[in-house]
């Protein structure tokens, strides 16, 4: 049997602004093209970027769904994760299911059945599908984003963050070990969900919980488990203390300048009952690339630019420049063909004007926010921006 495990999509996201709509297409286009071979898709959470996506976001879904599903040719997997409303993420179901999709929103929920050839569901209980594919018998253990509002259960009365963090990775291994229970001898089993393993290494896009009480152990994947495939980490990577093969598929786009170097694969599992795994990573072409220039000053950027260095990257600019960057000059960063989607100077150490916080107060609000604009990008506020602030704070220039 021929899985393909994916997550953390984020459809709708943007780059500083700037749109990803179409190297998710791309990257959409590359999946299921992959998919072609497989019996059965995972997509383990977050999805979208938001709860409330944008209208373009739900249609690269829909869309993506659609063929991946093939009309029951293969099954699809889908669960909620941080960033997914697991209502509105699991409305289409009646849907999604007569394409051979499962979407499960929320811990618990059960799958609903289909009619029609291709793909059939077995059985199905809370968080757990039994699926007869063409290659075989599969149980899937699928586990949304186990918050304790998801679990709709007060895990600790406690405050302590050890006994939070003891409750909480209890109750994730009694679900587990719940669902589990319809493992086959006969069949692929494996498990699904969108959680955070604490020997894993995050990425600077996942948001940070207070005090990481929202973190499991490796050993919590339970007994007779052959795959887990997870979600919510962008960095791909397999988890060192689980008991069976279990891995983040990562992020298919390089959400920020700071994961610019993380490895981006499909990955492609070979199943059999009874079988260790057999991986295979295959590289994604879609997305541009993410690359930061460092260079000395607006004219040796523009001869850069001229050169044609990287033409179809997100470049983050940073400007060695022994002064804040004028309008102007901003102006000509702005007007170069590229896609400059992040502005900084770096100024000689000491030189960055900072004020006194005795003197804060006597200044102009509109001042206090220049001098703040300042600090943060070593270059001051256009007018608009400041003249916008002061009408939000609800004072005039």
């Amino acid at each position: 049997m021929r899985l393909l495990h994916t997550s953390d999509w984020h459809l709708g996201r943007t780059l500083h602004g700037h749109s990803r709509a179409r190297e998710h297409e791309a990257f959409l286009d590359e999946l299921v093209e992959v998919a072609q071979d497989v019996d059965l898709v995972l997509i383990a959470g977050d999805v979208f970027e938001t709860s409330n996506p944008p209208i373009e976001a739900e249609e690269l879904l829909f869309d993506a769904l659609a063929r991946l599903g093939d009309g029951g040719k293969r099954a699809v997997v889908v669960i909620a994760g941080n960033h997914d409303s697991p209502d509105r993420l699991a409305a289409p179901r009646p849907l999604t299911t007569t394409h051979g999709v499962w979407i499960l929103g929320r811990p618990g929920d059960v799958p609903r059945p289909r009619r029609g050839s291709g793909v059939e569901l077995l059985a199905g209980a809370p968080g757990t599908l039994t699926l007869s594919l063409p290659s075989g018998i599969a149980v899937v253990a699928a586990l949304p984003y186990p918050s304790e509002a998801r679990l709709k259960q007060v895990l600790s009365t406690s405050i302590e963050e050890t006994d939070l963090q003891r409750a909480y990775e209890h109750r994730v291994r009694e679900v587990l070990a719940a669902q589990a229970q319809a493992f086959r001898p006969d069949a692929v089993n494996v498990v699904t969900s969108h959680l955070s393993m604490t020997a894993c290494m995050p990425s600077s896009s996942e948001r940070t919980l207070v005090g990481g009480a929202w973190q499991v152990a490796g050993d919590v994947l339970p007994a007779g488990t052959q795959y887990a495939a997870l979600g919510h980490l962008h960095l791909a990577q397999d988890v060192p203390d689980a008991p069976c093969l279990a891995r983040y598929a990562g992020s298919p786009l390089h959400l920020r300048f700071s994961e610019k170097d993380h490895p981006r694969h499909h990955v492609l599992i070979e199943l059999e009952p009874g079988r260790e795994p057999q991986v295979e990573l295959v590289p994604i072409a879609a997305g541009r690339p993410l690359v930061t220039w460092e260079v000395d000053g607006v004219a040796a950027l523009e001869a850069q630019v001229a050169d044609g260095l990287h033409p179809d990257a997100f470049v983050d600019l940073a400007v060695r420049t022994p002064r804040r960057l004028t309008h102007a000059e901003i102006a000509r960063i702005k007007k170069l063909p590229r896609d400059i989607v992040k502005i900084r100077a770096i100024l000689p150490e000491g030189s960055a004007p900072e004020l006194e916080s005795s003197g804060r107060r006597d200044l102009p609000l509109s001042e206090v926010f220049r001098a703040f604009y300042a600090t943060q990008t070593n270059h001051d506020p256009d007018p608009e921006l400041v003249r916008l602030f002061l009408e939000l704070a609800g004072e005039s220039a």
